[in-house]
């Protein structure tokens, strides 16, 4: 199988291209491109993969726009920081979507799909796909949570969203903390609460904790390349981030 990758950072696409290997030795990376303008002249220029994985913003724009100034004729697996329901779309018109960070469960299930999906080489429609990211661009463009319900004794008070320095999975109970420092307790899973808060002030930094970007205060090298974040106010646990996320939180970090 001949696969193409469109990934901008390059500790991601090195995950990737492992974890598709370790999958199946068989596999053949054609290639890895950074950017919407290489992406569509390597289309032109080149025989088609049989599947390719798309992350959605890269360098130079985002890769629905190598759609609208090309056309694709091969499956694609999106990967993405998007949440699952804006991303419902893909799902029910059989094209398949990985979260970052990409994890070997998700890819093999991904793959599993495809094969399932493609194997009788039936062509593909890119009429469908255009249709399918124009109804994306609408839903990406949701409303965030302003305000999270949050528990004390048996009163229940709303928190805005704000106000909130980060969540965290302690015991499988789900806190946040404020910026001032008090603690509450929450329903629902860092998952759920995850796709509700805006992307741009919020980052899932490992499976136990989101950081709001306000709470960071800096970040230092730890063992095995991972970072550990300093907030305010402390965490009674160590917060960090492993060696694949670090460039995509760094990136995050910068405001690109």
């Amino acid at each position: 199988m001949r696969v193409l990758i469109i990934e901008d950072e390059q500790s991601v696409a090195q995950n990737l291209c492992d974890i598709l290997l370790d999958i199946d030795a068989e596999i053949e990376i054609i290639t890895v491109l950074e950017t919407v303008k290489d992406t569509v002249k390597w289309i032109a220029e080149n025989q088609s993969p049989d599947l390719a994985f798309f992350d959605i913003k890269i360098a130079d724009g985002n890769s629905f726009e190598i759609f609208e100034k090309t056309t694709v004729n091969f499956p694609i697996i999106f990967t993405t920081a998007y949440d699952e329901y804006a991303l419902k779309a893909f799902k029910v018109n059989s094209i398949d979507y990985i979260l970052k960070p990409i994890e070997k469960k998700a890819l093999k299930n991904a793959i599993a799909k495809y094969h399932k999906l493609y194997k009788n080489r039936q062509p593909f429609d890119n009429e469908q796909l255009i249709s399918i990211i124009k109804e994306l661009k609408i839903d990406v463009q949701k409303k965030y949570k302003k305000s999270f319900l949050v528990y004390i004794k048996d009163n229940i008070l709303p928190i805005a969203t704000e106000h909130i320095a980060y969540f965290y999975i302690e015991n499988k109970i789900v806190y946040c903390r404020t910026h001032t420092g008090e603690l509450y307790y929450l329903d629902g899973t860092l998952d759920k609460i995850q796709n509700q808060l805006d992307p741009d002030d919020f980052f899932r930094v490992n499976r136990q904790f989101i950081i709001a970007r306000k709470a960071i205060q800096s970040a230092s090298i730890y063992f095995h390349r991972k970072l550990k974040l300093h907030v305010s106010p402390n965490s009674d646990s160590d917060i960090l981030i492993n060696k694949v996320n670090v460039a995509h939180f760094k990136k995050w970090l910068s405001g690109v």
